[in-house]
């Protein structure tokens, strides 16, 4: 199963929603998790109308340019059990059965308060039993090497970054593309 996570910054964009449209026809992608929509379900009917998914999945977050997005194709068994305006879990069963967890996971904005994301990220693992793979944008590096500035990283966010992981049992499995963009 192919799935593509994507901080969009807008779905409004014409040019955004034909460059998903092309990742997912090139990568036959058939479950995403995009980020800062800021379209709420109606206007995201509208602009993201032309993308190969029947179900849908959205977040709007109040007053924000923010929101969320979990789109997937027909044929993929997914049902959403709890979401809020930085999360969707949903479990996923496959044709042959196995079942999966899946959350899109978008982290608070403000510095002051990455503890709430990683408070949420292991209030969210108590719903999950069995695998789980979790995609998004948790603003957060584990390693010096992911960073690109003329500033150190801050040590104590990386190491409660580390800590959140470890206590919700996952790992980085990497990525693919532009290391920088």
């Amino acid at each position: 199963m192919k799935l593509l996570s994507w901080n969009c910054q807008g779905l409004g964009n014409s040019w955004i929603v034909q460059s998903i449209h092309k990742l997912v026809r090139d990568q036959a992608t058939i479950v995403c998790f995009l980020m800062e929509t800021r379209l709420d379900k109606k206007g995201f009917e509208k602009h993201g109308r032309e993308l190969p998914f029947r179900n849908k999945f959205i977040v709007k977050k109040p007053y924000s340019g923010g929101g969320l997005a979990l789109i997937w194709k027909f044929e993929v068994q997914l049902d959403v059990i709890n979401f809020t305006e930085n999360h969707i879990l949903a479990k996923v069963v496959e044709e042959d059965g196995f079942t999966w967890f899946l959350t899109g996971f978008y982290r608070w904005l403000e510095a002051s308060e990455k503890k709430k994301s990683w408070a949420l990220l292991s209030h969210i693992s108590s719903f999950v039993d069995g695998p789980w793979y979790c995609v998004g944008d948790f603003n957060a590096i584990l390693h010096q090497s992911e960073k690109q500035s003329r500033h150190p990283p801050q040590y104590k966010q990386m190491e409660d970054f580390q800590v959140a992981l470890e206590f919700c049992n996952l790992f980085d499995l990497g990525f693919q593309g532009y290391k920088f963009m």
